[in-house]
């Protein structure tokens, strides 16, 4: 608390010891509401004065005397004076024992304030009871009732509390069926309850002592009666709810001590005490028990509007029915993304197979068409291919032919029949060669990726092309990069895509004028290995550039437009690219590039 503050002190005066329930609750709800309403600015001081167990003439003075030696230290701002024989006490010693102390009492209704002069620095909080409300509300619950009972002790206020029953009862239609048990021996109280007659309710006042000066607690007594009698129980205070009455048209003890402390606030603040008339606040509420409302078959729907119902013995689903809802949704919403995730998964999986396998399809239809493609390569060039092959055929022959010759004539030149023989085995080997290349064309296998020379790849399909390259009378001119640029690529599949730019670039031309045919191979290697074919022909229209690649679309009369792009297929499944551009003089190159061999690695 900072230097600067001012310390605030109050004293709670009790008439009884504060360990007796109803002053408990009192105590509780003043003590609340005034460190609330100051935080640590109020220091708060309780002085039970035990009245009831200390009852000589002389024991106000020796107590005031007490009080006045003990707080004579200490300034006491407000003193708040529970019940009526501590109001008294100040009115009679206040003075002397609080010098300049404002009071507030509470705990006392107007009726028992009766004419007691309050001087101005006093005022309080009246309690306002109410009996009639808990009468009718009984009789609605219980409407065959023959018989009320109302039960009281025999002290001097719980006698006084039957007399304001009494005369609040007289005054409502049903006051002729109450009958007052006033006063009884414990004993005979509790075995006249427990054997009443059916149609009976026991409506239970306070019992402090009963005709043998017995004294009691009434909060204990309350229970007792409630565990013997087979009778319905009311009351009409809130500290019995829950101790065995099924309810009432109850007085809220917490919420005048909470009154009486704003009052004190009041004064503490500054205010003068005699500037705040005593205030009558309506502080009652009808208040249930739900074991007793089930105890005795009473539904809730008959209990008036804005009732409370306390107590409930909630089922663990009545109790947690958001939580049990929510995890029931949670686990709901998880089970179905798991059982999505796990369809999703399966899914997948099924997609994902199902794309291989049309991958696989696909790769073999390539390699389908890709061979069919070669057949359909070497069938058109079967005239030249028939060429090259008769052309060492004849070779050998004629050689053969030579030979005989000379055995018959018995002239053996042994020189001469030597070189015949070379020829003959040279001319052999030059038609195996053409065979091997061409059955290694129209094989069908799948591909071998091997460490290839382009420039041996050009001279390879340029020796095939030979005899058709002159038959259509096209010049060749090639221009190889040294050193020769290396690529991993499969060695047929890279034929077939040159010869497929050859045969067409050889077409190309077949409209220009034979002194014009002019075809250039070039290898080159500037970041990857590039093969380009170049023409003199008529070239490409210049919107279909954009579009030589694709599956049947050709510039020829009687193509069916899959060369090009089958020769695409192979490039991109080497991982390379095509691409084609038109000559700014005539003509049209097809360009191929690759990776480089040591990229690859």
């Amino acid at each position: 608390m900072p230097a600067s503050a001012q310390v605030r002190r109050v004293v709670l005066l009790y008439d009884e010891r504060t360990d007796l329930p109803g002053l408990a609750r009192l105590d509780a709800g003043l003590v609340r509401a005034l460190t609330a309403g100051l935080p640590d600015a109020v220091e708060v001081y309780r002085e039970p004065m035990d009245l009831s167990r200390f009852q000589s003439d002389r024991y106000p003075v020796l107590l005031a005397d007490y009080l006045r030696d003990k707080y004579a230290g200490k300034k006491i701002d407000v003193v708040v004076a529970a019940m009526g024989p501590a109001l008294d006490f100040m009115l009679a010693h206040g003075t002397r024992v609080f010098p300049g102390a404002s009071i507030v009492f509470c705990g006392i209704d107007r009726r028992e304030l009766g004419d007691r002069r309050l001087p101005g620095n006093v005022t309080g909080v009246l309690l306002k009871r109410e009996f009639a409300p808990t009468l009718g509300l009984a009789l609605r619950l219980h409407p065959a009732t023959r018989r009320v009972l109302f039960v009281a002790g025999n002290s001097e206020f719980d006698r006084r509390l039957a007399n304001d029953a009494r005369v609040e009862f007289g005054a409502t239609p049903y006051h002729d069926l109450v009958e007052y048990l006033i006063g009884l021996p414990m004993t005979d109280l509790v075995d006249t309850l427990a054997h009443l007659p059916p149609r009976t309710v026991v409506l239970y006042s306070t019992m402090f002592t009963d005709v043998t000066g017995r004294p009691f607690v009434p909060h204990d007594v309350v229970e007792q009666l409630a565990r013997t009698t087979n009778a319905p129980l009311y009351a009409f205070v809130d500290q019995y709810l829950g101790r065995g009455i099924i309810g009432g048209h109850l007085y809220s003890i917490d919420a005048h001590g909470e009154e009486a402390a704003r009052l004190a606030l009041r004064l503490l603040a500054g205010t003068p005490a005699a500037s705040i008339p005593p205030v009558e606040p309506r502080a009652t509420i009808s208040m249930f028990d739900w074991r007793q409302l089930r105890r005795w078959g009473i539904d809730e729907r008959q209990l008036p509007a804005g009732a409370i119902v306390q107590y409930r013995d909630m089922s663990p689903w009545t109790r947690y029915r958001v939580t049990i809802l929510a995890t029931v949704v949670v686990l709901l919403l998880q089970a179905v993304l798991i059982a999505a995730l796990l369809v999703e998964r399966r899914m997948r999986r099924r997609a994902q197979m199902a794309l291989r396998e049309s991958e696989a399809r696909a790769q073999e239809q390539r390699r389908e068409l890709a061979h069919l493609g070669r057949v359909a390569l070497v069938g058109e060039l079967s005239a030249a291919l028939a060429h090259e092959i008769h052309q060492p055929l004849t070779a050998i022959l004629t050689n053969a032919r030579v030979a005989k010759r000379l055995l018959e004539a018995d002239d053996h030149e042994r020189a001469e029949l030597r070189a015949i023989l070379e020829d003959i085995a040279a001319d052999d080997q030059r038609a195996a060669a053409v065979v091997d290349h061409v059955r290694s064309l129209i094989k069908k296998e799948a591909a071998q990726l091997q460490l290839l020379s382009m420039n041996a790849v050009v001279g390879e399909v340029l020796g095939l092309l030979h005899n058709e390259i002159q038959h259509r009378g096209v010049v060749v001119n090639t221009s190889l990069c040294a050193p020769a640029p290396t690529v991993f690529a499969d060695r047929v599949q890279l034929q077939q895509v040159l010869l497929n730019l050859v045969v067409n670039a050889c077409d190309a031309m077949s409209d220009t004028p034979a002194d014009e045919r002019l075809l250039v191979v070039s290898t080159s290697s500037n970041g990857d290995a590039r093969i380009e074919v170049r023409d003199s022909g008529s070239g490409f229209a210049p919107n279909a550039l954009t579009s030589v690649f694709e599956p049947f679309v050709t510039t020829k009369r009687d193509g069916l437009g899959l060369g090009l792009a089958i020769c695409r297929s192979i490039v991109t499944a080497h991982r390379g690219r095509m691409r084609a551009v038109n000559n700014q003089d005539r003509g049209a190159t097809l360009v191929v590039a690759l990776p480089l061999a040591t990229e690859e690695r």
